[in-house]
């Protein structure tokens, strides 16, 4: 076995100082070149230098250096048209955004002036279907009136027509009267004393009428002041009522009805016994009635 002496240990030494020279040149000529971006370099710095191996039989004057492992290759940078292209993408996004948000403001603009519209669309409509039923009240009220006031002439018309035909009835009835008188007068089988009894024979079962009249009246509880009512009659040959006829009212319908009944109780009516006579009631025969005259009064 061949033991290498001390002056082999030292030659191996400086070729191993010699390689990492080397390498190391290399190292900063690689990169130098490629103008790469710096990186942190890395080398081994020995104290001392590490025992040496056992001398084995040589094979040949210089070992075989390991190839240096490659560095690792540095991020490729980004190219311009990406970033710009980038660019435009989120200022067309934001573009994009901004137009949606403005799309919305006026939607909800348009949605609102919409409700505003319609509100005030609807408090038109309700304001003039107010102002339509004030109207038709009104009309109605107008016309109520109306009515009221053709019934009210109607009314007063129709009093002074009857008013003026009891004035015309009353002279008529007057006048023949007189004249019934004048005849009886005028007949000379009767005497001026016979002519007296039968006008005081008229004028007795005229207060006989009244007065049996005046047993059914009853005068109704609100009757104000004394007011006169005229009624005509019309007999049948007995006594009964034929027919009977308001000429004048007495501006009180429940007292004028009072009478009406009481007329119409008191029937038959008492007649003279006279056929002459008793004609000449049941022919026609006016009857006035005040509540607080006394009975028999009147015509």
């Amino acid at each position: 076995m061949i033991h290498p002496s001390g002056g082999q240990y030292f030659g191996a030494g400086a070729m191993a100082m010699l390689v990492h020279g080397v390498f190391v040149l290399g190292l900063v000529f690689s990169v130098t070149w490629r103008s790469l971006p710096e990186l942190p370099v890395y080398a081994d710095l020995w104290v001392e230098l590490p025992p040496l191996p056992e001398p084995v039989a040589p094979q040949s004057a210089v070992e075989p250096v390991a190839p240096p492992e490659p560095l690792p290759a540095p991020p490729a940078a980004e190219p311009k048209a990406d970033i710009e292209l980038e660019a435009r993408k989120e200022a067309e996004r934001r573009r994009l955004e901004a137009e949606r948000r403005e799309q919305a403001r006026i939607e909800a603009e348009r949605r609102r002036q919409e409700d505003v519209a319609r509100q005030q669309r609807e408090r038109q409509e309700a304001e003039a279907r107010r102002q339509e039923a004030e109207r038709q009240r009104q009309e109605e009220v107008a016309r109520r009136q109306e009515e009221a006031r053709r019934q009210e002439e109607a009314r007063r018309l129709a009093q002074e027509r009857a008013r003026r035909e009891l004035d015309e009835e009353l002279a008529r009835q007057l006048q023949e009267d007189l004249a019934g008188e004048a005849r009886l007068l005028q007949r000379g089988a009767r005497s001026q004393a016979e002519a007296a009894a039968r006008l005081k024979m008229i004028e007795d079962y005229r207060g006989r009428i009244r007065n049996k009249i005046h047993g059914y009246l009853r005068l109704p509880p609100n009757l104000s002041g004394n007011p006169e009512v005229v009624y005509q009659v019309r007999l049948l040959p007995d006594g009964e009522v034929l027919r009977l006829t308001l000429v004048k009212s007495s501006g009180q319908p429940a007292y004028d009805r009072q009478v009406e009944l009481a007329i119409l109780r008191a029937s038959p009516l008492p007649l003279p016994p006279d056929r002459e006579l008793a004609n000449a009631f049941r022919d026609e025969l006016l009857l006035k009635f005040r509540p607080y005259d006394e009975a028999g009064t009147g015509t």
